[in-house]
């Protein structure tokens, strides 16, 4: 009968719901519930390729009658040998495809090349049910693969044993647990392919030894602690299936395996949830074809677990996890893999937020590095996270989350100009009302040391900026002895964000106070750090000079709406557009192209970075550069999608020269540059609300599952259309390109380059009455919800009542 009902539930599952329903729970058939919290992901920093599953027991109680929920960890690997043997961290320089992965693990895929005849392996999983994983894997006959269980994971303990059996083709995993007597959690892969060796060992480097020097595995299933493996090649077929399983039975977990195994089941569950997710994900056609699909594949392939917290979401880099403990992020990096992730799932980017803003310390600091090996306790990063948080917030409307994040927010605020407790602020070194780069002294543990000129750099997130080559470090006050505009005009627009986030939560005090803050750092900084002979906003030292040195935060007070219109126009043309200094194939280099660093090309000495980018293109918009805009996003976007089509690389930088990526090169925020591109479709910012549409397009697109303000929005553009539908209905239908700003169904801004036709379905029936700069421009009938007027060239406000 169990075996009836198991080949129903995997019937029902398969063709009739999605991947994260279930009518029968599987797992039920292998005993008790053993686990509750369970969490599935590539966790493991060193395994693109692999799987780990988080849980706490529940086993029952312990001798003292205490309920048992201690954590655990099982993890399980692919290596992959053709002449030589491949597995673990060295899995990550040869990457092949970073394929989809869902956000809640119903369908994930990666490819690696095996060199040096560059065998392709394909991993694809699923997560079958609460404790089952399925997976297929596709190689070459050639090529032996090796299936690696393990128990370590970081901030769990690896109290247990494995076993194997050739016969059954199968790894069995046990977990002890404190107090707990007789009974043990079991871990059970088992695959479909014959088995050519297997052996049982002390560690996941044993295994790696093993095959490397004789070409095999121990032949033993003596019960052993830290790991276990088998082999097997995929065959003629070239496909072999795996099952993972948690529960306490062991006879149920054979059982429930074979079943996986033998009814074809794997196949229907991972062909149909590859065709499910393509469906719900976001997706552009035409314009900035696979830009969605390029963002979440190296977001959600970056999913980790961060123990401290206990939260999982997309770390910055597996290779850099790898090397700060298993997880990372940075501040700036955090806030803007938050906008990444949000795309597409809430959870993970709340979790986001939540990580680097619960790494806080007593005194403000949102820390430059929160990782499992620490954080910097000395030093920030640019403070981005109320613009990011206002973002956030309007694309889900969570309330709750930003009750929770506001107060965090208005702390991290405060501490840069907060006294430290000697009469002196913590970043305003000379006090005179601007804020400089720093660099706490002191005695608390940091990461990369602290107190010095090296660590300054680091805090302003531009480690290495020939912005700083004739900048000093001041040991008294902890600082730069440089005014920074970049730093400054993000505090401004932190405030600007700040004061929007507190009327929405009501605190009207604090939204007067921010506001007026901003007010007062726009006039300072109009006062002290605009270069009129130069015609830009420029970093000054404190004995009055101005730093000739240029890069993208010279650019940053149109991003925070600083800059007067004329002062705008002049950045923009005589500076941005200019090709001897960052406008030309590749935009926009870290430093300008005239100055002598440039040469240099490395790291912030003139590469092009997502985050520099992302805020240039918010300025461009902020100020109504709508073509110079469209071009930026372009640029951004063909830079990003050269290597990502190549070798699905989302690259820590990339060269202003040539074009090629360079750093990590598997690094989330290089997906900024597709953020651009989307953002050209539609975006929410605080100064100008809902927009969308696009000026002058060459090429036609749509951008279908945009998620703003709990509405899933679709969007089309083309140079003789613009559409917006929410929720599947028409909005506004357009016969040109058009910028549309302010929207809403009575009022909006418009902007074209010749006269338009205007649809509008935002109303039942009756007539509008149409307003065009506040004068009136007719009435117009409403007939199948649908109603029509024009719009001269130009830029004009419409108001719509009935």
């Amino acid at each position: 009968m169990q075996r009836f009902l198991r080949s129903i539930a995997h019937w029902l599952n398969s063709q009739f719901l999605p991947a994260c329903v279930l009518v029968v729970n599987l797992a039920a058939f292998a005993g008790a519930q053993p686990a509750t919290d369970v969490r599935v992901g590539a966790f493991d920093a060193d395994a693109w390729n692999g799987i780990v599953f988080l849980a706490q027991n529940q086993l029952g109680q312990n001798h003292l009658g205490q309920d048992q929920g201690q954590p655990f960890a099982f993890g399980l690997r692919v290596g992959s040998r053709n002449g030589s043997f491949l597995d673990g961290h060295d899995i990550y320089a040869a990457v092949s495809e970073v394929g989809p992965h869902s956000p809640d693990d119903s369908y994930c895929r990666m490819s690696w090349r095996h060199p040096p005849g560059e065998a392709r392996i394909t991993l694809e999983w699923s997560r079958a049910d609460t404790n089952t994983v399925v997976g297929r894997l596709n190689a070459a006959a050639s090529v032996q693969l090796v299936l690696e269980a393990y128990l370590s994971h970081a901030g769990v303990s690896p109290e247990g044993t494995f076993s194997v059996s050739e016969s059954d083709h199968a790894v069995l995993g046990e977990r002890f647990f404190d107090g707990v007597f007789g009974t043990t959690l079991k871990f059970l892969i088992e695959t479909d392919r014959p088995v050519t060796s297997a052996g049982t060992y002390g560690s996941l480097d044993d295994i790696r030894n093993s095959m490397r020097a004789s070409g095999r595995l121990n032949a033993t299933g003596d019960p052993s602690p830290g790991a276990a493996a088998i082999e097997f090649s995929a065959g003629e077929s070239g496909t072999g299936h795996f099952v993972a399983l948690l529960g306490a039975n062991e006879a149920e977990l054979r059982a429930h395996a074979r079943d996986w195994l033998a009814t074809g089941a794997i196949d229907t569950l991972l062909n149909n949830n590859t065709e499910k997710y393509a469906k719900t994900r976001p997706v552009v056609k035409g314009l900035f074809a696979g830009a969605p699909d390029a963002i979440g594949n190296t977001m959600f392939w970056n999913t980790l677990h961060a123990p401290a917290p206990n939260l999982v979401f997309p770390s910055i880099s597996r290779a850099w996890a790898h090397n700060f403990g298993g997880w990372v992020v940075g501040e700036w990096d955090c806030f803007f893999g938050a906008l990444l992730s949000s795309l597409q799932d809430k959870a993970q980017t709340l979790d986001g937020i939540r990580g680097i803003l619960s790494a806080q310390t007593s005194t403000g600091v949102v820390p430059n590095i929160a990782s499992g090996n620490g954080i910097t306790p000395d030093r920030s990063q640019p403070p981005v996270g109320a613009y990011v948080v206002w973002k956030i917030f309007q694309r889900f409307k969570d309330r709750d989350f930003l009750v929770w994040a506001y107060p965090r927010l208005v702390k991290w605020h405060d501490w840069w100009f907060r006294d430290r407790g000697d009469g002196q602020p913590w970043r305003d070194g000379n006090r005179d009302g601007l804020l400089e780069w720093g660099s706490d002294r002191g005695s608390s543990e940091t990461i990369g040391r602290r107190g010095s000129m090296r660590q300054a750099k680091w805090e302003s997130g531009m480690d290495d900026s020939p912005m700083y080559d004739e900048a000093t470090y001041d040991a008294r006050t902890y600082t730069m002895n440089l005014n920074d505009v970049g730093l400054n005009s993000l505090y401004a627009l932190d405030a600007e964000c700040l004061a929007k986030l507190a009327a929405t939560l009501g605190q009207e005090d604090d939204s007067r106070r921010f506001s007026a803050e901003y007010e007062r750092m726009k006039g300072l900084i109009r006062e002290k750090l605009w270069n009129e002979q130069d015609g830009i906003y420029e970093n000054r030292y404190w004995d009055g000079r101005f730093s000739p040195r240029l890069s993208p935060t010279n650019f940053y007070p149109l991003f925070a709406g600083i800059a007067t219109a004329e002062q705008a126009r002049r950045m923009v043309r005589e500076h941005l557009l200019n090709p001897k200094e960052f406008w030309g194939a590749y935009v926009i280099p870290t430093i300008a192209r005239n100055d002598p660093a440039f040469a240099d090309q490395f790291y912030w000495r003139g590469s092009i970075w997502g985050p520099t980018n992302y805020m240039v293109y918010q300025g461009l918009n902020r100020y109504g550069f709508d073509e110079e805009a469209l071009t930026f996003a372009q640029k951004s976007y063909e830079l990003f999608m050269d290597d990502w089509k190549a070798e699905c690389h989302s690259d820590e930088n990339y060269h202003a020269w040539g074009g090629n990526g360079g750093g990590d090169t598997h690094y989330t925020w290089g997906a900024l540059l597709c953020l651009v591109a989307l953002e050209q479709y539609i975006d929410e910012n605080p100064w100008e609300h809902l927009r969308f549409g696009a000026l002058n397009p060459s090429a036609d697109g749509e951008f279908h599952g945009a998620l703003w303000e709990a509405h899933t929005y679709d969007v089309m553009i083309g140079p003789n259309r613009t559409s917006l539908m929410r929720d599947g209905k028409l909005c506004l239908d357009a016969d040109r390109a058009i910028v549309v700003r302010q929207y809403q169904p009575q009022a909006f801004n418009v902007k074209s380059e010749g006269p338009v036709r205007i649809t509008t379905a935002e109303y039942n029936s009756g007539s509008l009455q149409v307003k065009i700069d506040g004068k009136p421009a007719g009435s117009v009938a409403v007939q199948q919800r649908r109603a029509t007027f024009s719009v001269p060239s130009g830029e004009h406000a419409v108001q719509l009542s009935q």
